[in-house]
């Protein structure tokens, strides 16, 4: 019985097959903080965005008894409880008894701070890369028993790269492309972002590469003389912005390739990124990406 048991365990595991999740459990977060998870969460309290559209990827939709007011995706969530907007309501989550917390390390960490005075479990992450991204989804998934669930979610995230790898393998020109999540003034993003690592996923290169690390102002004068092949705002109205007055004359304003996409789909570290990372390659290799 033993060696057949030893047996199915090694199959699972080859195939890929998750187990159940034992309780209690421990795990790691961001912070390096060891969190104890006492039985599998049954009142999950999103106070994040990104882990929002995690927990419901995960299938955990049923499970979820509150959410912030930016937590839009998917349609559903938005009829969650709402415990705060860009300031988490403490006391509101008290009263809904969770017994798993998901947070943003560095956004919610007053919060966590409070939440965790008061016993709650909280786990937090602040992915900085797209593999720290599909690590986290995975972390959640061990944390919920919903491991499956999370290698698929993870998996589309890696199944984007490659078929981008595998496409571009042969092309060697690399458009210049600007993401801006602001036009006037223009705020664009920089190094060590989730848009830069994508850009050059796709084989792209970022005009705003040398900008300060993260999302900040940067010289339009200096993206004109860079003159990008593809703009990508963020903001509705931006691309009216970016068609008109110093920007005209770019190569990008003249090959009708100036676009506005959901910032969520390439900001946000969830399962999306996926989708991110298909729509940033399309705009960058449209007569390669044609469907």
């Amino acid at each position: 019985m033993r060696i057949f048991t030893a047996f199915i365990a090694a199959f699972l595991t080859l195939t890929g097959v998750a187990h159940a999740t034992t309780y209690p459990l421990k795990v790691i977060d961001f912070r390096g903080k060891s969190i104890t998870i006492k039985h599998e969460p049954k009142r999950i309290v999103s106070i994040s965005p990104a882990t929002t559209e995690i927990a419901y990827a995960l299938g955990l939709e049923s499970r979820i008894v509150g959410v912030t007011k930016y937590c839009n995706y998917p349609a559903q969530a938005k009829m969650k409880p709402k415990v705060g907007d860009r300031t988490t309501s403490v006391e509101t989550i008290i009263s809904l008894k969770p017994d798993l917390i998901l947070a943003h390390g560095f956004l919610n960490d007053s919060a966590i701070r409070s939440l965790e005075s008061h016993g709650f479990t909280v786990l937090a992450t602040d992915p900085k890369t797209l593999a720290q991204a599909q690590a986290d989804i995975l972390l959640i998934g061990r944390a919920t028993n919903r491991e499956a669930q999370s290698r698929k979610s993870v998996g589309r995230i890696s199944s984007a790269l490659a078929l981008v790898k595998k496409r571009l393998s042969n092309v060697h020109t690399r458009p210049k492309v600007l993401v801006a999540v602001e036009a006037d003034p223009l705020w664009a993003a920089g190094p060590k972002t989730f848009v830069d690592e994508i850009i050059r996923a796709v084989g792209a290169t970022n005009v705003a590469g040398d900008a300060k690390p993260g999302f900040n102002q940067f010289s339009a004068e200096a993206v004109i003389v860079r003159n990008p092949d593809v703009i990508i705002g963020t903001a509705k109205g931006d691309k009216k912005v970016f068609t008109r007055g110093f920007w005209k004359d770019t190569t990008a304003a003249k090959s009708g390739r100036v676009y506005e996409a959901d910032s969520d789909l390439f900001v946000r570290p969830g399962p999306r990124l996926a989708d991110g990372i298909l729509l940033f390659a399309r705009l960058a290799h449209p007569d390669v990406f044609k469907n």
